[in-house]
């Protein structure tokens, strides 16, 4: 196994392969601690870096001391980094599992500049069932690539591996490792596919992992060379200018199938299928149409799609002169409010009496010195204390948007209403405005996930 391994290492890294020097991610599990026993064994330059996310209890504690012996009988730098992952998930509209994964990767990439590569212990089986996941999901052809086996630094050597030969290994070498029990737990997907899902597969074909790697193969093939065709497209229709992107509109009417084309286009900044969907399906984009995706805005021009990264400096006011044109950015209900009636707390819903909803209304970004009367608090808070209170970070905070009056927030959408707009008095005629409620992964929609809180994201034509 070891000189596959090298092999694979080499084809990942280099010739010069054996003389990088690696950050090797290890939990602790069996397929990461074989792949540092593999470091070690072939006597590479390596720290072991490992992630604490205080998910399970005295466990978590147990794996970290583990991991920490483990570098020190390998003579390598031990580094590692704690999360309070359960306070950081709290509210930020994502599973436990996507939190603590982005939490590690963006660590990772906080290392990264002191390493020529960070390596990563998937292997085949795990490619596999991401593989089923992502179709589940639903996905294009990148998708039913699977886990690739290299992205910039990070590098995943034992892709090339099974699990179960992964675990032979340890098995014949008498490497302990620690075993996660919530790897049983098929509450989670990933784990339903593991253990429900592939055996059923295996009794229709018994080579069925061996069949779908070489697929995978076939697949990453494919798609390379898709990608090729991809490129000389975006090359004849897309220009840069600085930080923006400028696809010709007129030119992307030339293409063969222009809703795959722009599918790919704009799939790279975070905008989803339904983008690329509407924005092909007719020529007739009124200019000044806006789409936002986590990272970028998408603004469409007479001549030309622009997209451009979200910054702190993307101040845009949408101003609302009618209820009609309200009804763009939101679901609007009619109803009389009853003594017995029982409000949805749901903070993706606005009530509000008819009477004081006033045009023109603003959607627009938060400002130093904003304030409001949190619903159901007493008096008043600046809303940058709101957001310390809610632990909504930096990057999250850049997106909130906030439906005005004049100077008066009425809602901060989709995290709180304003009590002096609350309904209540019997008999009033009212509103219940709605925010469209979407997949987080639809970043064009107005629901977009930040790291702590879930955000609206104005577009038009959401109804």
């Amino acid at each position: 196994m070891l000189k596959r391994f090298l092999q694979e290492l080499q084809t990942l890294a280099g010739d010069d392969a054996l003389r990088k020097h690696y950050l090797v991610a290890v939990s602790g599990g069996a397929d990461s601690t074989v792949m540092g026993s593999l470091f070690h064994e072939a006597g590479l330059i390596f720290s072991v870096a490992h992630c604490n996310f205080h998910l399970r209890g005295e466990d978590s504690d147990r794996d970290m001391r583990f991991v920490k012996d483990l570098a020190i009988h390998w003579q390598v730098p031990f580094l590692l980094r704690e999360f309070d992952t359960l306070t950081i998930q709290h509210n930020s509209g994502k599973s436990v599992e996507m939190v603590a994964r982005e939490l590690r990767y963006e660590w990772f990439k906080e290392l990264s500049i002191d390493f020529d590569f960070i390596v990563i212990a998937h292997n085949s089986t795990d490619n596999t069932e991401t593989q089923l996941l992502n179709l589940c999901r639903g996905t294009g052809l990148k998708g039913l690539c699977g886990i690739p086996p290299k992205n910039g630094k990070i590098i995943r050597p034992l892709l090339a591996f099974t699990a179960q030969e992964i675990r032979q290994y340890a098995e014949n070498h008498n490497l302990a490792y620690v075993e996660d029990y919530t790897n049983k737990d098929e509450s989670i997907m990933r784990n339903r596919i593991r253990h429900a899902v592939i055996p059923q597969l295996e009794r229709i074909n018994p080579q069925f992992l061996t069949t779908t790697e070489r697929n995978r193969h076939l697949l990453q093939r494919q798609y390379a060379y898709y990608q090729k065709y991809i490129k000389t497209e975006k090359d004849r229709i897309v220009f840069e200018n600085g930080e923006k992107h400028y696809i010709n509109r007129q030119l992307l009417e030339t293409c063969e199938d222009k809703e795959l084309v722009l599918y790919e286009i704009l799939n790279e900044y975070g905008f989803s299928s339904d983008i690329s969907e509407k924005l092909s399906a007719t020529t007739q984009l009124q200019s000044g149409k806006q789409f936002f995706s986590n990272s970028h805005i998408l603004l469409v021009d007479r001549d030309f799609l622009i997209i451009q990264p979200v910054s702190e400096s993307d101040n845009k006011t949408i101003i609302i002169g009618s209820l009609d044109e309200f009804r763009h950015y939101f679901h609007v209900e009619e109803f009389e409010y009853q003594q017995d009636l029982v409000f949805d707390k749901n903070p993706n819903i606005l009530y509000i009496p008819k009477e004081k909803l006033t045009f023109p209304l603003q959607i627009r970004p938060w400002q130093s010195g904003d304030y409001f009367y949190p619903l159901g608090a007493n008096g008043r808070q600046k809303l940058s204390d709101f957001f310390t209170d809610h632990k909504i970070n930096r990057f999250t905070k850049n997106q909130i948007r906030l439906l005005c009056y004049g100077n008066n927030i009425l809602w901060i959408i989709g995290l709180r209403s304003d009590e002096r707009w609350k309904v209540r008095k019997k008999g009033t005629a009212c509103y219940k405005i709605i925010l469209p409620l979407n997949s987080p992964q639809e970043g064009d929609l107005p629901i977009a996930t930040g790291e702590k809180q879930t955000i609206f994201f104005p577009t038009t034509n959401n109804k």
